[in-house]
């Protein structure tokens, strides 16, 4: 996924804020993690950027899967 997500976030770069967390950390990613209470790695939740939660995706996800959530974030949907 880390090849998808790089490109996605070089494509969204000025649009979008990408936040990296690492679930097992014992830090920040596992609070994170938890408190999302998130199933599995990978795990991407989109916000709006008001803050409200848009989309969760889990599991290796599709590049045009993805591109689609982050599109409707973008354009306000």
């Amino acid at each position: 996924m880390t090849p998808i997500v790089n490109g996605l976030e070089d494509e969204f770069a000025d649009q979008i804020f990408f936040l990296r967390l690492n679930a097992a950390d014992g830090a920040d990613g596992e609070s994170t993690f938890n408190r999302l209470s998130l199933p599995g790695h990978p795990s991407f939740v989109i916000f709006t950027p008001e803050g409200q939660e848009q989309e969760r995706l889990f599991g290796v996800v599709d590049e045009e899967a993805l591109r689609t959530a982050l599109e409707k974030v973008v354009e306000g949907g």
